[in-house]
C-alpha cells in the first residue's frame, strides 16, 4: 500500500514538473515582446461649427477641431502628422492622393494655421460643408474628414 501511494506521488509529481516546464514564461520582458506596440491614433477633423441641422443668417462662420494632428501654415511640404485645413462647401472633397484644387467660392484653403473661417453672402437655402485635412502641400491626409448640413435663412 505505501508502495501504490509513494508510486502515486511520484508520478503526480513528475506530472506538475512537466506542467511547469510547458508553462510559457510570463516574464515582463516575455510578455513586452509579445505585445506589439499600439499603432499611432488616426488623424481627424471635425466641424464644432455650425453643427448638422442648424439655421443660421447672415456670415457662416466655421469653427474647426482637430485630433492628432499639428495644424500649421502651408508651407508646401509633406509632412506626417502636420497639416492644414480645408472646406468644401456644396461641392464633393478630392479624392485621397489628389491634390485639392485652388481656391474657389466653393473650396476654402485656411493655409494661414488658423481653425476658423467665415462665409460671407451665402444665398439662403440648404448648403453642405465638408472639412478636409490636407498636408503643406495640399495633398488630402487620410484622416477622418466631417460634414454638417445647414440651412442659411433669409434675413
Amino acid at each position: 500500500m505505501k508502495r501504490t501511494i509513494a508510486v502515486t506521488l511520484f508520478v503526480l509529481a513528475a506530472g506538475c514538473e512537466s506542467k511547469k516546464a510547458e508553462t510559457p514564461d510570463t516574464t515582463p520582458a516575455a510578455s513586452a515582446a509579445a505585445t506589439p506596440p499600439a499603432a499611432p491614433a488616426p488623424a481627424a477633423v471635425h466641424i464644432v461649427s455650425p453643427a448638422d441641422g442648424d439655421t443660421v443668417s447672415g456670415d457662416v462662420t466655421v469653427v474647426l477641431g482637430k485630433e492628432n494632428v499639428t495644424i500649421a501654415k502651408a508651407d508646401g511640404q509633406h509632412v506626417e502628422g502636420t497639416g492644414h485645413h480645408h472646406l468644401f462647401l456644396d461641392s464633393p472633397p478630392s479624392p485621397d492622393g489628389q491634390a485639392i484644387p485652388a481656391a474657389s467660392a466653393t473650396v476654402v484653403h485656411i493655409g494661414s494655421g488658423d481653425s476658423t473661417y467665415t462665409f460671407k453672402g451665402l444665398k439662403p437655402g440648404a448648403h453642405e460643408l465638408i472639412a478636409v485635412m490636407g498636408y503643406g502641400d495640399h495633398i488630402p491626409m487620410s484622416a477622418r474628414r466631417d460634414t454638417v448640413r445647414f440651412i442659411v435663412k433669409k434675413k
